[in-house]
């Protein structure tokens, strides 16, 4: 058996036993490619593109014979050997020699350096794309030019809102470990709870793993930084390497834990991720009684706090025994999260501020006041 860890990709193309994988994906060589692939995931991505120009060229012409196959293909490996040229250690050189290669392969008729070059990129999101394709046989590529959001219904029910400009991949159907999808670009993710099946969503930059939850995911290409935002449920966000296990943080820094309203962001310059409270906190259940007016009559400040935490998903650290002789007499309707802080904190004489997705209130306590009435 030849030593496949020294292989290049032509040296791939060219084997016999490789092809009839890539062709035929018997289950005695589906299990041993497997096998190696588990024992060398270093080569995952050339043996993966190597795979998959195979098939193509194989697709792309149908009325060769494997006879009139191979011969083309022995003709290139004996013009590979005398080309002087090709120095088969280096990535760059690799691909100048299969540009020459691809070359000829057009003027034969066999062949696309262009499906190469874009199969063969190195991001994350490209590593795991090929790998579920392995896994699924194929994915569904759904991208939006349209200039508006696009509802995209997934195989197990549940629902994307798609932002412009944007495109998302998935299996067209769902594996029972696990349920993945890839994204460049905005979506808003509705997803069906399962608890023995997870949801994963795959970017360049983050990985978001969920049971059941909605939030929004946005990692457009060029952008400086990459954001996860939950509105409901629970989610637990990475940064996406290529040269881990698809799924799963690595020891460095581990995984961030997002209840609604907290968000993520991972800046591209400094590697780094930060957990932060979104913009405008929003009730974790916009019902009707929810935009009705709350009044407040002499209600405990704890008991006012409690109420926003329940009603947020957010939780405010106090002292409550500072706080036992603060009441508060208002009426809250539409004002914002942080308006109802303020009034709050004017009425009782506190401040607050905003530490790592939480809230936190500062109070000298309140002196206990008789109102008449």
């Amino acid at each position: 058996m030849p030593d496949y860890t020294d292989y290049t990709f032509d040296d791939f193309v060219l084997d016999a036993r490789f092809r009839e994988w890539a062709l035929t994906d018997s289950p005695t060589e589906r299990e041993f490619w497997n096998d190696w692939l588990q024992a060398n995931p270093d080569k995952l991505d050339l043996v993966l593109a190597a795979r998959q120009f195979v098939i193509q060229m194989h697709q792309s012409h149908d009325d060769l014979t494997d006879e009139e196959l191979d011969t083309e293909l022995n003709r290139l490996q004996t013009a590979r050997q005398q080309s002087p040229d090709l120095d088969e250690q280096t990535g760059r050189q690799w691909f100048g020699g299969w540009l020459q290669v691809a070359a000829a392969l057009l003027v034969i008729g066999l062949g696309s350096w262009f499906f190469i070059s874009r199969q063969t990129a190195k991001t994350p999101l490209a590593v795991f794309q090929q790998r579920a394709e392995q896994q699924t046989e194929s994915l569904r590529e759904v991208t939006n030019e349209t200039g508006a959001s696009r509802l995209v219904r997934l195989p197990d029910g549940s629902r994307v809102t798609l932002r412009n400009g944007s495109r998302i991949s998935f299996p067209i159907a769902f594996t029972a470990r696990q349920r993945e999808v890839f994204l460049v670009g905005e979506a808003f993710f509705d997803v069906v709870r399962r608890p023995k099946q997870p949801f994963l969503v795959y970017t360049n930059q983050l990985t978001t793993k969920v049971l059941g939850t909605s939030f929004t995911v946005r990692a457009y290409e060029g952008d400086k930084e990459a954001k996860v935002i939950v509105r409901t449920g629970k989610v637990s966000v990475f940064k996406t390497s290529a040269a881990g296990k698809p799924g799963e943080s690595d020891k460095v820094q581990p995984a961030f834990i997002l209840t609604p309203n907290q968000q993520v962001t991972f800046n591209q310059e400094e590697k780094q991720l930060t957990r932060s409270l979104v913009t405008a906190p929003e009730p974790i259940v916009a019902s009707t009684a929810q935009l009705q007016t709350v009044v407040f009559d002499h209600t405990p400040v704890v008991k006012v706090f409690k109420n926003l935490e329940a009603a947020y998903g957010i939780l405010i650290n106090y002292d409550a025994d500072l706080l036992v002789g603060c009441e508060l007499t208002a009426e809250f309707g539409q004002e914002s999260l942080f308006e109802k802080l303020d009034l709050i904190c004017r009425a009782t004489e506190s401040r607050y501020e905003v530490i790592d997705a939480q809230i936190v209130v500062y109070s000298k306590g309140c002196r206990q006041v008789n109102v008449q009435r």
